[in-house]
Protein backbone atom coordinates (compact mmCIF):
# COMPACT_ATOMS: atom_id res chain seq x y z
CA UNK A 1 0.00 0.00 0.00
CA UNK A 2 1.51 3.32 -1.05
CA UNK A 3 1.57 6.35 1.18
CA UNK A 4 -1.42 8.03 -0.49
CA UNK A 5 -3.64 4.97 -0.18
CA UNK A 6 -2.56 4.53 3.42
CA UNK A 7 -3.61 8.10 4.28
CA UNK A 8 -6.98 7.56 2.56
CA UNK A 9 -7.44 4.35 4.52
CA UNK A 10 -6.71 6.13 7.81
CA UNK A 11 -9.16 8.91 6.96
CA UNK A 12 -11.89 6.38 6.13
CA UNK A 13 -11.33 4.51 9.41
CA UNK A 14 -11.42 7.79 11.34
CA UNK A 15 -14.65 8.80 9.60
CA UNK A 16 -16.29 5.48 10.39
CA UNK A 17 -15.17 5.80 14.02
CA UNK A 18 -16.66 9.29 14.28
CA UNK A 19 -19.94 8.03 12.83
CA UNK A 20 -20.07 5.45 15.59
CA UNK A 21 -19.49 8.01 18.34
CA UNK A 22 -22.24 9.09 20.71
CA UNK A 23 -22.56 12.82 21.27
CA UNK A 24 -24.54 13.50 24.43
CA UNK A 25 -25.95 16.88 25.40
CA UNK A 26 -25.80 17.58 29.13
CA UNK A 27 -27.61 20.44 30.80
CA UNK A 28 -26.57 22.05 34.08
CA UNK A 29 -27.89 24.98 36.09
CA UNK A 30 -24.45 25.34 37.70
CA UNK A 31 -22.81 28.60 36.63
CA UNK A 32 -19.89 28.26 34.25
CA UNK A 33 -16.49 28.55 35.90
CA UNK A 34 -17.54 27.29 39.33
CA UNK A 35 -15.90 24.29 40.98
CA UNK A 36 -18.97 22.22 40.16
CA UNK A 37 -18.80 23.20 36.50
CA UNK A 38 -15.12 22.30 36.32
CA UNK A 39 -15.86 18.92 37.92
CA UNK A 40 -18.48 18.24 35.23
CA UNK A 41 -16.00 19.07 32.49
CA UNK A 42 -13.50 16.68 34.05
CA UNK A 43 -16.21 14.02 34.12
CA UNK A 44 -16.95 14.58 30.43
CA UNK A 45 -13.27 14.16 29.61
CA UNK A 46 -13.05 10.98 31.70
CA UNK A 47 -16.09 9.55 29.92
CA UNK A 48 -14.40 10.23 26.58
CA UNK A 49 -11.16 8.58 27.68
CA UNK A 50 -12.90 5.58 29.27
CA UNK A 51 -14.77 4.87 26.01
CA UNK A 52 -11.82 5.53 23.67
CA UNK A 53 -13.60 8.57 22.34
CA UNK A 54 -16.87 6.75 21.65
CA UNK A 55 -18.86 8.99 24.02
CA UNK A 56 -18.51 12.74 24.05
CA UNK A 57 -20.46 15.05 26.33
CA UNK A 58 -21.22 18.64 25.51
CA UNK A 59 -22.18 20.61 28.62
CA UNK A 60 -24.68 23.47 28.55
CA UNK A 61 -24.02 25.30 31.87
CA UNK A 62 -25.77 28.09 33.73
CA UNK A 63 -29.29 27.18 32.69
CA UNK A 64 -28.77 28.13 29.02
CA UNK A 65 -30.79 25.05 28.04
CA UNK A 66 -33.66 26.27 30.23
CA UNK A 67 -34.95 25.76 33.74
CA UNK A 68 -35.39 22.33 35.24
CA UNK A 69 -38.93 21.96 33.91
CA UNK A 70 -37.62 22.65 30.40
CA UNK A 71 -34.66 20.31 30.90
CA UNK A 72 -36.86 17.41 32.00
CA UNK A 73 -39.22 17.97 29.08
CA UNK A 74 -36.27 18.05 26.65
CA UNK A 75 -34.86 14.85 28.14
CA UNK A 76 -38.19 13.12 27.59
CA UNK A 77 -38.23 14.01 23.90
CA UNK A 78 -34.51 13.41 23.34
CA UNK A 79 -33.28 17.00 22.89
CA UNK A 80 -31.16 16.67 26.06
CA UNK A 81 -29.56 13.38 27.09
CA UNK A 82 -28.21 14.10 30.57
CA UNK A 83 -28.56 16.71 33.28
CA UNK A 84 -27.45 17.76 36.72
CA UNK A 85 -30.71 18.28 38.58
CA UNK A 86 -31.36 19.78 41.98
CA UNK A 87 -33.79 18.20 44.41
CA UNK A 88 -36.47 20.32 42.75
CA UNK A 89 -35.86 18.68 39.38
CA UNK A 90 -35.46 15.23 40.92
CA UNK A 91 -38.74 15.63 42.77
CA UNK A 92 -40.48 16.86 39.62
CA UNK A 93 -39.68 13.48 38.07
CA UNK A 94 -40.45 11.42 41.17
CA UNK A 95 -42.32 13.32 43.92
CA UNK A 96 -41.71 10.62 46.53
CA UNK A 97 -38.01 11.55 46.65
CA UNK A 98 -39.01 14.68 48.56
CA UNK A 99 -39.40 12.36 51.57
CA UNK A 100 -35.60 12.63 51.87
CA UNK A 101 -35.42 16.40 52.00
CA UNK A 102 -38.56 17.59 53.72
CA UNK A 103 -38.01 20.76 55.77
CA UNK A 104 -36.39 20.10 59.17
CA UNK A 105 -36.56 16.33 58.75
CA UNK A 106 -32.78 15.84 58.82
CA UNK A 107 -30.60 17.47 61.44
CA UNK A 108 -26.99 16.31 61.00
CA UNK A 109 -24.41 15.45 58.36
CA UNK A 110 -24.39 11.84 59.58
CA UNK A 111 -28.11 11.58 58.90
CA UNK A 112 -27.58 13.08 55.47
CA UNK A 113 -24.80 10.55 54.70
CA UNK A 114 -27.14 7.75 55.76
CA UNK A 115 -29.94 9.02 53.53
CA UNK A 116 -27.71 9.20 50.44
CA UNK A 117 -26.16 5.78 50.98
CA UNK A 118 -29.08 3.72 52.26
CA UNK A 119 -32.28 5.42 51.17
CA UNK A 120 -31.66 6.58 47.59
CA UNK A 121 -31.42 3.04 46.12
CA UNK A 122 -35.07 2.37 46.97
CA UNK A 123 -36.07 4.93 44.32
CA UNK A 124 -34.03 3.50 41.42
CA UNK A 125 -36.75 1.25 39.98
CA UNK A 126 -39.33 4.03 40.15
CA UNK A 127 -37.04 6.37 38.20
CA UNK A 128 -36.60 3.72 35.54
CA UNK A 129 -40.37 3.45 35.20
CA UNK A 130 -40.39 7.19 34.47
CA UNK A 131 -37.71 6.79 31.77
CA UNK A 132 -34.76 8.13 33.75
CA UNK A 133 -31.71 6.75 35.53
CA UNK A 134 -29.93 8.52 38.40
CA UNK A 135 -26.27 7.78 37.74
CA UNK A 136 -25.17 9.35 41.01
CA UNK A 137 -26.72 11.29 43.88
CA UNK A 138 -24.98 14.35 45.27
CA UNK A 139 -25.21 16.35 48.48
CA UNK A 140 -23.99 19.90 48.66
CA UNK A 141 -24.81 21.54 51.94
CA UNK A 142 -28.06 22.86 53.35
CA UNK A 143 -30.80 25.17 52.20
CA UNK A 144 -31.26 28.46 54.05
CA UNK A 145 -33.84 31.24 53.86
CA UNK A 146 -32.68 34.49 52.18
CA UNK A 147 -34.68 37.70 52.20
CA UNK A 148 -34.54 41.44 51.58
CA UNK A 149 -35.63 42.16 55.15
CA UNK A 150 -34.78 40.41 58.41
CA UNK A 151 -36.38 37.03 59.05
CA UNK A 152 -36.39 35.34 62.46
CA UNK A 153 -39.87 33.95 63.11
CA UNK A 154 -42.15 32.05 60.71
CA UNK A 155 -44.47 35.04 60.91
CA UNK A 156 -41.72 37.20 59.35
CA UNK A 157 -41.65 34.95 56.31
CA UNK A 158 -45.42 34.94 56.00
CA UNK A 159 -45.39 38.70 55.47
CA UNK A 160 -43.07 38.39 52.45
CA UNK A 161 -43.46 37.33 48.82
CA UNK A 162 -41.77 33.95 48.75
CA UNK A 163 -40.21 32.53 45.54
CA UNK A 164 -41.68 29.06 45.15
CA UNK A 165 -40.41 26.42 42.71
CA UNK A 166 -42.35 26.58 39.46
CA UNK A 167 -41.32 23.00 38.64
CA UNK A 168 -43.09 21.75 41.77
CA UNK A 169 -46.59 23.22 41.98
CA UNK A 170 -47.41 20.68 44.71
CA UNK A 171 -44.55 21.92 46.88
CA UNK A 172 -45.49 25.52 46.21
CA UNK A 173 -49.03 24.67 47.29
CA UNK A 174 -47.63 23.08 50.46
CA UNK A 175 -45.81 26.30 51.32
CA UNK A 176 -49.06 28.15 50.74
CA UNK A 177 -50.79 25.85 53.21
CA UNK A 178 -48.06 26.71 55.73
CA UNK A 179 -49.10 30.34 55.39
CA UNK A 180 -46.44 31.63 52.96
CA UNK A 181 -47.29 34.07 50.18
CA UNK A 182 -45.86 31.96 47.35
CA UNK A 183 -44.99 33.40 43.93
CA UNK A 184 -43.96 30.68 41.40
CA UNK A 185 -40.49 31.45 39.98
CA UNK A 186 -38.16 29.30 37.88
CA UNK A 187 -34.59 29.21 39.14
CA UNK A 188 -32.97 31.08 36.21
CA UNK A 189 -35.51 33.90 36.67
CA UNK A 190 -34.91 34.36 40.41
CA UNK A 191 -32.54 37.33 40.14
CA UNK A 192 -34.91 39.21 37.85
CA UNK A 193 -37.82 38.44 40.18
CA UNK A 194 -35.86 39.86 43.13
CA UNK A 195 -34.80 42.94 41.17
CA UNK A 196 -38.33 43.71 40.03
CA UNK A 197 -39.85 43.25 43.48
CA UNK A 198 -41.90 40.32 42.27
CA UNK A 199 -40.50 38.40 45.25
CA UNK A 200 -38.50 39.44 48.31
CA UNK A 201 -37.64 36.10 49.92
CA UNK A 202 -36.50 32.67 48.81
CA UNK A 203 -34.74 29.53 49.92
CA UNK A 204 -31.41 28.40 48.49
CA UNK A 205 -28.01 27.05 49.44
CA UNK A 206 -25.43 29.73 50.29
CA UNK A 207 -23.35 28.52 47.34
CA UNK A 208 -26.18 29.15 44.89
CA UNK A 209 -27.07 32.48 46.49
CA UNK A 210 -23.47 33.59 46.06
CA UNK A 211 -22.96 32.12 42.58
CA UNK A 212 -26.09 33.71 41.15
CA UNK A 213 -25.60 36.97 43.10
CA UNK A 214 -29.05 36.71 44.67
CA UNK A 215 -27.62 37.86 48.02
CA UNK A 216 -26.94 41.28 46.51
CA UNK A 217 -30.67 41.92 46.87
CA UNK A 218 -31.80 39.28 49.36
CA UNK A 219 -29.06 40.27 51.80
CA UNK A 220 -30.46 38.63 54.96
CA UNK A 221 -29.86 34.94 55.71
CA UNK A 222 -31.60 33.01 58.46
CA UNK A 223 -29.03 30.71 60.09
CA UNK A 224 -31.34 27.71 60.12
CA UNK A 225 -30.89 24.36 58.34
CA UNK A 226 -34.08 24.03 56.34
CA UNK A 227 -33.28 20.92 54.30
CA UNK A 228 -30.29 19.25 52.68
CA UNK A 229 -29.24 20.12 49.15
CA UNK A 230 -29.75 16.83 47.34
CA UNK A 231 -29.42 16.43 43.61
CA UNK A 232 -28.13 14.02 41.06
CA UNK A 233 -26.62 13.34 37.66
CA UNK A 234 -29.51 11.99 35.61
CA UNK A 235 -29.57 10.39 32.16
CA UNK A 236 -32.55 9.39 30.07
CA UNK A 237 -33.11 5.66 29.78
CA UNK A 238 -32.98 5.99 25.98
CA UNK A 239 -29.51 7.56 26.12
CA UNK A 240 -28.22 5.02 28.64
CA UNK A 241 -29.31 2.12 26.44
CA UNK A 242 -27.20 3.53 23.60
CA UNK A 243 -24.04 3.06 25.66
CA UNK A 244 -22.37 -0.32 25.14
CA UNK A 245 -22.73 -2.40 28.29
CA UNK A 246 -18.97 -2.92 28.58
CA UNK A 247 -18.53 0.78 29.43
CA UNK A 248 -21.37 1.26 31.88
CA UNK A 249 -19.74 0.14 35.13
CA UNK A 250 -16.74 2.41 34.61
CA UNK A 251 -18.93 5.37 33.62
CA UNK A 252 -20.99 4.90 36.78
CA UNK A 253 -17.77 4.89 38.84
CA UNK A 254 -16.58 8.11 37.17
CA UNK A 255 -19.94 9.81 37.74
CA UNK A 256 -20.07 8.76 41.39
CA UNK A 257 -16.55 10.13 41.84
CA UNK A 258 -17.73 13.43 40.35
CA UNK A 259 -20.67 13.51 42.78
CA UNK A 260 -18.23 12.85 45.64
CA UNK A 261 -16.09 15.76 44.48
CA UNK A 262 -19.19 17.99 44.64
CA UNK A 263 -19.55 17.13 48.31
CA UNK A 264 -15.83 17.32 49.09
CA UNK A 265 -15.82 20.87 47.78
CA UNK A 266 -19.19 21.79 49.27
CA UNK A 267 -18.09 22.66 52.80
CA UNK A 268 -15.13 24.72 51.62
CA UNK A 269 -17.14 26.49 48.94
CA UNK A 270 -20.05 27.15 51.29
CA UNK A 271 -17.78 28.66 53.95
CA UNK A 272 -16.09 30.80 51.32
CA UNK A 273 -19.45 31.81 49.89
CA UNK A 274 -20.78 32.90 53.27
CA UNK A 275 -17.57 34.82 54.04
CA UNK A 276 -17.69 36.54 50.64
CA UNK A 277 -21.34 37.46 51.05
CA UNK A 278 -20.73 38.80 54.57
CA UNK A 279 -17.88 40.94 53.22
CA UNK A 280 -20.36 42.31 50.71
CA UNK A 281 -23.17 43.14 53.09
CA UNK A 282 -24.90 39.88 53.96
CA UNK A 283 -26.51 39.90 57.42
CA UNK A 284 -26.85 36.55 59.21
CA UNK A 285 -29.78 36.34 61.60
CA UNK A 286 -29.56 33.65 64.30
CA UNK A 287 -32.81 32.31 65.76
CA UNK A 288 -33.23 31.48 69.43
CA UNK A 289 -34.17 27.98 70.63
CA UNK A 290 -37.85 28.83 71.02
CA UNK A 291 -37.86 30.21 67.48
CA UNK A 292 -36.39 26.96 66.16
CA UNK A 293 -39.19 25.08 67.86
CA UNK A 294 -41.79 27.31 66.19
CA UNK A 295 -40.32 26.61 62.75
CA UNK A 296 -40.30 22.88 63.38
CA UNK A 297 -43.83 22.91 64.77
CA UNK A 298 -45.04 24.84 61.73
CA UNK A 299 -43.81 22.09 59.43
CA UNK A 300 -44.92 19.25 61.73
CA UNK A 301 -48.41 20.67 61.85
CA UNK A 302 -48.53 20.95 58.07
CA UNK A 303 -46.95 17.63 57.04
CA UNK A 304 -50.40 16.63 55.80
CA UNK A 305 -49.93 19.31 53.14
CA UNK A 306 -46.98 17.33 51.78
CA UNK A 307 -47.61 13.69 52.75
CA UNK A 308 -50.55 11.48 51.85
CA UNK A 309 -53.71 12.31 49.96
CA UNK A 310 -53.33 16.01 50.71
CA UNK A 311 -49.74 16.22 49.40
CA UNK A 312 -47.48 14.75 46.76
CA UNK A 313 -45.31 12.32 48.78
CA UNK A 314 -47.01 8.99 49.31
CA UNK A 315 -47.62 8.09 52.94
CA UNK A 316 -46.11 4.65 52.32
CA UNK A 317 -42.81 6.05 51.05
CA UNK A 318 -42.64 8.74 53.72
CA UNK A 319 -43.19 6.17 56.48
CA UNK A 320 -40.51 3.95 54.95
CA UNK A 321 -37.92 6.74 54.92
CA UNK A 322 -38.93 8.01 58.37
CA UNK A 323 -38.69 4.50 59.81
CA UNK A 324 -35.19 3.99 58.38
CA UNK A 325 -34.12 7.35 59.77
CA UNK A 326 -35.55 6.57 63.19
CA UNK A 327 -33.72 3.23 63.25
CA UNK A 328 -30.46 5.01 62.34
CA UNK A 329 -30.92 7.52 65.18
CA UNK A 330 -31.47 4.72 67.69
CA UNK A 331 -28.16 2.98 66.91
Amino acid sequence: MNKRLFIIFILIVAAVFRLGALNFKMSSLLPEGTEWDRALKEMAEEWREATDGRIRIRIYPGGIAGGEADIIRKMRIGQIDMAVLSSIGITAILPDTFAMSMPFMLETEDELDFIVKEVTPIFNESFLEKGFIVLAWSKSGWVKFFSKDRIIDPEDMMEMKFAGPITQPELADSFKKMGFNVIPVDLPDTLMALQSGMVDSMYASPMMAASYQWFGIADNMLDLKVSPVLGGVVISEKAWKKIPEKYREELLRITEHTADSFYNEAVRIENNAIETMMNNGLVINKPEEDTLNRWEKLVDDKYSAIVGSGGFVSEKRYNEVASMLEEFRSR
